[in-house]
């Protein structure tokens, strides 16, 4: 089939009339800044040179003109489209800089003496190639008059819409002088006015031979800035999901968002195209967006962020570059180029890299392979007044505190085995501290040899909001005052319910308590009981938590389940025909009856009955 490319029945670019444009400024009546641009033949382009001109795009000449009847050379051009889509957005200078590194050995042999930078972001963005430079940059034809199906040309490549417009073989063009086309250019011609970039110039002629004035090319940039509407961001690429066809990103404010990516999103690492799974986490990558649809991914750095840290060794600064030696925590060594603006702190105090001796404690940063930050601490050193976070429990034990110090706010530290710990000038273990607790931290090559710690005591009483039963360390929500307040709780807690020995099992929501608070962690539980009613719960079976005997049952009929304890030692399972049944024989999706008893809206179950297999 034959695809017929319309031309517009608008009158002549070159004519001193108003001409249709997508969302561009129409306001003709408010004189330009350019002096020669102000008659009434210059009413349609206005406009759009001035505005232009306003996003940085054009410029004008030291005497206030435009010129808006000068041709436009190639190589302007090229420079001009480069702009639209980019390049002299700040954000892309990182991209600018690797389209440098990578194509200069081929752009120098062009002798160029502006616009280096458009036609090395143009070659990264693949709208341009060698042999395009060879066409239009090589000798003298970098200044030679842009023909209006050259610009049709680069328009398309600029737009990345070349390998749509060369996919379309059967296109017609319907202008009166097609032929004078050139049949490499037909479907750029055809692309370009399709997408509302380019128009015929009257009596149905497209005039391909012609060069394209600089009033001409302010319209067609502002069509395709319009067109386009490219905006960029600089963010952090947390995460790719090929299933879902997602990037999950963190800009500067810190806050998450997620993008879909499509077939057309096109990704480069470092400038060469790669495919979603490839991507490093936590890497710096520029988003080139059209409204809310991804466009383009680029990383801007070949390496993830990363905290090292170890003992300093040395330093060495050669031809300017400063080198950074540090010993491990698994005690090997390692050099790393510093950054030229690298940030450097010793016992959180600003300093330099002259200000550490060789066994020093040093935490470094690295973005992009590069040290960004430095941050150091003597062999043995104390952290006075810090609080603490959490004390943290896995292959080994670590500390997290909150500081007012920025050095230390929110660090993590090892805690040595036969750590020392007194609290409130008593010798304790390390179980008898908790978050909130006011300590100092001795530290021996980073790790926590010797805590001091002081805690204040006080009585709450409150209600049960929520209670979480967990190792190590269990956490209960009790309302205060009207205030929700979160506690520790430690395995030694003391629980007496009426006057006797209780555990956080006897415990349910709305329950009142009076508590023994030491910093934010609870160390003494009394409660009364509460009374029980008779209850049932029949419904389906949607989740169950063995470990801590609870069943989540929904009713027929409801859309919200209603949670069972149930345990072995307190609750009777059987089936419909009277068969015993452990806790172990219930399953998600069966139907079940469950007699129960109710207390402040706590379900305890006393018989199971699986109704349904």
């Amino acid at each position: 089939m034959k695809k017929i490319i319309k031309t517009s029945a608008a009158v002549l670019v070159t004519l001193a009339v108003a001409m249709p444009v997508f969302a561009a400024p129409t306001d003709t009546n408010t004189p330009s800044k350019f002096n020669d641009i102000n008659t009434e033949n210059y009413d349609w382009a206005r406009p759009y040179i001035d505005s232009m001109a306003e996003k940085g795009l054009i410029s004008g000449y030291e005497d206030g003109s435009y010129r808006p009847d000068n041709d436009v050379t190639r190589l302007e051009a090229i420079s001009l489209f480069a702009r639209a889509m980019g390049s002299v957005d700040k954000v892309n200078d990182e991209i600018i800089d690797i389209a440098h590194e990578k194509y200069d050995s081929v752009i120098e042999n062009y002798d160029l003496k502006w616009g280096g930078d458009e036609v090395a972001y143009m070659m990264y963005k693949g709208a341009l190639k060698k042999a395009d430079l060879d066409t239009y940059l090589k000798g003298d034809e970098k200044d030679t008059p842009m023909k209006r199906y050259e610009a049709a040309i680069i328009i398309t490549k600029a737009m990345g819409g070349e390998e749509e417009a060369l996919a379309d073989l059967g296109v017609v063009l319907d202008y009166t002088d097609a032929r004078e086309v050139p049949s490499n250019a037909i479907q750029y011609v055809a692309y370009a006015t399709e997408q509302g970039i380019m128009e015929g110039m009257g009596d149905g002629l497209f005039s391909p031979n012609t060069p394209v004035k600089r009033s001409q090319m302010a319209v067609m940039l502002s069509r395709t800035v319009d067109k386009t509407s490219y905006s960029f961001e600089k963010v952090k690429l947390l995460s790719v999901n090929t299933d879902t066809r997602t990037v999950e990103v963190t800009g500067a404010d810190g806050a998450a968002k997620v993008y879909t990516y499509t077939d057309g999103t096109v990704m480069r690492s470092m400038g060469d195209e790669t495919q979603p799974k490839d991507f490093a986490e936590n890497i710096d990558v520029i988003l080139t967006l059209s409204g809310e649809t991804l466009v383009g991914i680029d990383s801007v750095a070949a390496l993830p962020d990363e905290t090292v840290r170890g003992k300093y060794v040395s330093y060495a600064t050669t031809s300017g570059k400063t080198t950074l030696r540090m010993t491990d925590e698994e005690g090997e060594t390692h050099s790393y180029e510093c950054a030229s603006d690298v940030s450097v702190t010793y016992e959180g105090s600003p300093a330099t890299i002259r200000s550490f001796t060789n066994g020093d404690i040093i935490t470094i940063t690295l973005s992009n392979g590069k040290v960004a930050s430095i941050m150091g601490e003597t062999k043995a050193t104390t952290i006075s007044g810090a609080i603490v976070e959490s004390l943290n429990v896995g292959n080994g034990i670590t500390i997290t505190i909150s500081h007012g110090n920025s050095a230390y706010d929110g660090q993590t530290y090892d805690v040595s085995s036969d750590v020392s710990v007194k609290k409130n000038d008593a010798t304790v273990g390390l179980d008898s501290i908790y978050a909130g607790d006011k300590v100092n931290l001795t530290l021996e090559y980073g790790v926590v040899t010797k805590i001091v710690a002081t805690s204040t005591k006080k009585t709450v009483e409150g209600t049960i909001k929520s209670l979480t039963i967990e190792s190590p360390r269990s956490t209960m929500v009790v309302k205060v005052g009207g205030e929700d307040v979160t506690y520790e709780i430690p395995s030694d807690v003391e629980i007496l319910i009426n006057g006797e020995e209780g555990s956080l099992y006897d415990f349910r929501v709305g329950d009142a308590v009076k508590l023994t608070v030491e910093s934010e962690a609870i160390t003494k539980i009394v409660a009364t009981s509460t009374q029980e009613s008779a209850g049932s719960v029949t419904g389906v079976v949607t989740d169950i938590n063995k470990s801590f005997g609870f069943i989540n049952v929904k009713p027929s009929g409801s859309e919200t389940p209603i949670g069972v304890f149930c345990k072995d030692e307190q609750t009777t399972f059987v089936t419909a025909d009277g068969k015993a049944k452990k806790m172990k024989d219930v399953k998600v999706g069966q139907t079940v009856e469950i007699k129960c008893t109710v207390s402040n809206g706590a379900y305890v179950g006393k018989l199971f009955v699986i109704v349904s297999e």
